[in-house]
């Protein structure tokens, strides 16, 4: 998933960040309202963690601008404060959910997890092509019977392609999938991605083809065992 996260503090914030890339995810960090509003309504993102206190505002204020430009992101609220006020105007502004600091990051992971499923993105316990079993739950590939070792990256690229069914993903939309916009990344970073993760699902006997379609992008396809 790509995630936008809107926090101030930095070390909190690069702490996240670090966390979220780990389990595959493109994380794009803002300490205020402003950048935060300004790449939010540029950029598709799958969920967004904002923090009440930001450096020029407030959060909630951002989440309640951001639903009236009509963007349904699942949104997570971080904040300080635990009174009951507070959670009920961060909800009221259109949060989907709210997390008290000090969190444990477990948490923080299980909750995305839950706004996920809630909105459909991870609804689908496994996803199949050919012999190949994905579970987004878990981050696990079964290729046949033999489980298959991928990347956080390699994971991330096989999610969105097979979230994509029979749309060709372009090369620079997988880049966007892939990488924060923090990240100083090529055409050639995402084409080594996608060799890797090729040559890993043919070593595993899949039968499927991962295609490089020249000027277009990349496509799954199931072909014949």
């Amino acid at each position: 998933m790509r995630i936008l996260l809107a926090e101030d503090d930095r070390q909190l914030a690069e702490a996240l960040a670090r966390r979220l890339a780990e389990a595959g995810h493109a994380v794009d960090v803002f300490p205020s309202v402003a950048d935060a509003e300004a790449a939010w309504t540029m950029a598709p993102y799958d969920l967004a963690i904002i923090d009440v206190m930001l450096e020029d505002g407030d959060g909630r204020a951002l989440v309640k601008t951001i639903r009236a430009a009509g963007l349904a992101t699942p949104t997570l609220i971080l904040t300080a404060r635990d009174e009951i006020g507070d959670r009920v105007a961060g909800l009221d502004a259109g949060a989907d959910d709210y997390l008290v600091k000090p969190f444990a990051t477990d948490e923080l992971l299980a909750r995305l997890r839950a706004l996920g499923r809630r909105t459909g993105y991870l609804t689908a316990s496994e996803l199949r092509i050919g012999n190949l079993t994905y579970t987004p739950l878990t981050m696990t590939l079964v290729v046949g019977d033999q489980p298959v070792r991928l990347t956080a990256m390699e994971h991330a690229a096989l999610d969105h392609l097979l979230r994509a069914g029979d749309r060709i993903t372009p090369k620079g939309r997988m880049g966007e999938y892939l990488y924060s916009f923090d990240d100083d990344w090529t055409e050639n970073a995402v084409e080594s991605v996608i060799h890797r993760l090729r040559k890993k699902l043919s070593g595993a006997g899949a039968t499927v083809e991962l295609k490089a379609l020249r000027g277009l992008g990349y496509l799954l396809v199931e072909v014949p065992e």
